[in-house]
């Protein structure tokens, strides 16, 4: 198909007419199986990129992997249908395509890769490969059904930027071209054969975008390493400060479920009556699992609210032990945001990654729930006198973070979001992307000034939520300090070094920053990623393998299992006795010979760490 171009033929129109032809193909193969899940790879593409002498590894996720991470090894060029092209001042340099194919089929090194081999390791040599023929199991409809959504356009843009045709067009069209005809060939969606389906003889990588990302990326790194420096020294004068604790004394909660036993139900809540920022009504259906444990006195209320695209198995695991130390755990899903709505995606049934108005309802699901287990809580028999809904925690991971941090208080910043939102695809944030769409709220009705200004004064807090944990959360730009310092009860924020979706120095150290509440506490994994703390989950767009993962996920969750028990007991059941389980020193023993370093803090110094931040 390539040599249906020439070089004078290559410029945008053609390549907006074989965009036009690849989606016509890419609907010809709906026969392909309905379920695929497009967004379930697993790999994760290790690109190392050498400038001035100056090694930086990049860990991109390869749901984004085959757009953002063709840039691939070294300061060579990373794409191309015949020919890969890097210009570089005066100096232009290129790689046939063949030579890749070759040395990825064959092992063998042609003399133009081998000038590059001095910029890779050689188990990064070997590494290739792997990243050249490593097939992703992502169906034509599904590629073609993400990347024509509002937000995989979005990544297109920003990709284009980088990725350009041989003509120096944006790479847009080509490449989301490429990547559906790749995806419909019988081998499969790999890197080689998305080169072999771009629709220009030469792809060009537009070295001044290319370094600008290396340089965000490189400060970026730079910024976290040292922000978790100044946390761990911060971390060692709290600890030095603690009172002593002795373990031999405490409940033992590591590994170990509670004495409580628990019954598990399904109800499906149907909210008739929900209102949206322009006035129309819906209909909601909110299926729930309640796990309630048999106790004789009523067992305080944690809410669990899954991230975008999972639904309310992610947390299986964290909820049956609470039920086991005795609290009745509720966890929702999520309609237009869960596994279900990308699915719709994949399948050609909904345009949308998640619906703009995820931003209220999600807080507004819980609360309704609430509402409702309220009202079951004197008439049911089955939870008659058994829930204390006075009593909640919310745990949240991801969109779910921000659902509980918006119900502990925090308020949408409308304002922030503008300044961030205009150059969100220039960003190494990738969370922006969901962020911004808040401002999409509204977008056409002719109301949509009063709207935004309306969203920027929704208070969604419920005061029945007592204390928080949110996982993995957006916050940067769409709640800002000025929403975040609206908080007043017990916080935990938690995140993971490794983490590219909500990088923690943005998202989760900062926040943490913004906190005033008295009670507030920051937990860190160093090697920790976005998905770490999810099992059981049954998301189209969650990885199902550990390459998205940490070291060892498994011993992330029994911490996070112990540490959420002993929170909860100190904040909604008020036991005392707990609470040297949220100590600094405590934590920091707890794992001292694990393989997993935690970070893990109750302040921070003054002004930290707004002078190290660059979005």
């Amino acid at each position: 198909m390539v040599g249906l171009f020439t070089p004078c033929c290559t410029g945008l129109f053609l390549e907006s007419d074989w965009d036009a032809i690849a989606l016509k193909l890419d609907f010809q193969y709906h026969f392909y199986t309905s379920t695929a899940r497009a967004l379930e790879d697993t790999s994760l593409f290790v690109i190392h990129i050498t400038h001035s002498h100056d090694a930086m590894k990049l860990k991109i996720p390869s749901w984004v992997g085959t757009t953002i991470g063709l840039l691939s090894i070294g300061m060579m060029p990373a794409l191309g249908a015949e020919q890969i092209k890097f210009s570089y001042s005066l100096l232009e340099f290129s790689l046939p395509v063949t030579d890749l194919k070759t040395y990825a089929q064959e092992g063998k090194i042609s003399s133009q890769l081998a000038s590059y081999k001095k910029y890779l390791k050689p188990e990064d040599i070997a590494q290739l490969r792997q990243v050249l023929t490593e097939k992703q199991k992502l169906s034509p409809v599904a590629v073609s059904q993400f990347l024509y959504s509002e937000i995989g356009e979005s990544m297109l843009k920003s990709a284009g930027e980088l990725i350009q045709t041989d003509s120096r067009q944006n790479g847009f069209y080509a490449i989301r071209a490429a990547l559906i005809l790749a995806a419909a060939d019988p081998e499969g969606l790999t890197l080689l054969n998305t080169m072999r389906y771009f629709p220009s003889q030469s792809i060009r990588i537009n070295s001044q975008e290319l370094f600008a990302l290396m340089n965000k990326l490189s400060t970026l790194n730079k910024e976290t390493s040292q922000a978790l420096s100044v946390i761990e020294q911060e971390s060692n004068i709290e600890a030095s400060t603690e009172p002593p604790v002795d373990i031999s004394k405490l409940p033992e909660l590591y590994n170990k479920s509670g004495s409580f036993s628990w019954e598990k139900r399904t109800i499906a809540f149907v909210d008739t009556n929900r209102k949206s920022l322009t006035g129309s009504i819906k209909n909601r259906v909110i299926q729930t699992d309640i796990y309630l444990p048999q106790s004789q006195t009523p067992a305080p209320v944690v809410v669990i609210s899954h991230g975008l695209g999972s639904d309310r198995d992610s947390f299986a695991y964290l909820a049956e032990n609470l039920a086991s130390y005795g609290f009745a755990v509720v966890v929702p899903d999520h309609p237009g945001s869960d596994s279900l709505q990308m699915e719709a995606l994949l399948t050609g049934k909904s345009q949308q990654v998640f619906a703009d108005t995820e931003l209220i309802d999600r807080p507004l699901d819980v609360t309704f729930v609430l509402n409702q287990l309220e009202q079951r809580s004197t008439s049911d028999p089955w939870l008659q006198g058994k829930i204390n809904v006075q009593q909640v925690g919310v745990i949240g991971q991801s969109f779910g973070g921000y659902t509980a941090l918006v119900l502990a208080g925090a308020r949408i910043n409308i304002n922030q979001l503008h300044k961030d939102c205009k150059s969100e695809s220039d960003s190494v944030n990738m969370s922006l992307l969901l962020q911004c769409r808040a401002l999409a709220l509204g977008k056409n009705s002719p109301d949509y000034e009063q709207i935004q200004q309306n969203l920027s004064n929704l208070d969604l807090r419920d005061r029945r939520v007592k204390a928080v944990i949110a996982l993995n959360p957006i916050t940067s730009s769409i709640l800002g300090q000025a929403g975040m310092s609206r908080i007043e009860i017990p916080v935990v924020i938690a995140g993971g070094a490794s983490d590219t979706v909500t990088p923690v120095l943005l998202e989760q150290v900062q926040a943490f920053s913004w906190l005033t509440t008295k009670d507030k506490y920051l937990g860190i994994g160093d090697k920790g990623t976005h998905f770490d703390l999810i099992a059981g989950v049954s998301s189209v767009i969650l990885p199902s393998s550990n390459s998205f993962s940490g070291r060892d996920p498994e011993l992330g969750r029994i911490h996070l299992q112990a540490f959420t028990t002993a929170f909860m007991k100190v904040y909604l059941a008020h036991q005392t006795q707990y609470r040297p389980f949220l100590s600094t020193s405590y934590v920091k023993n707890s794992n001292r010979d694990e393989p997993v370093k935690v970070y893990f803090v109750m302040s921070l110094p003054p002004g930290f760490p707004q002078g190290l931040v660059r979005k």
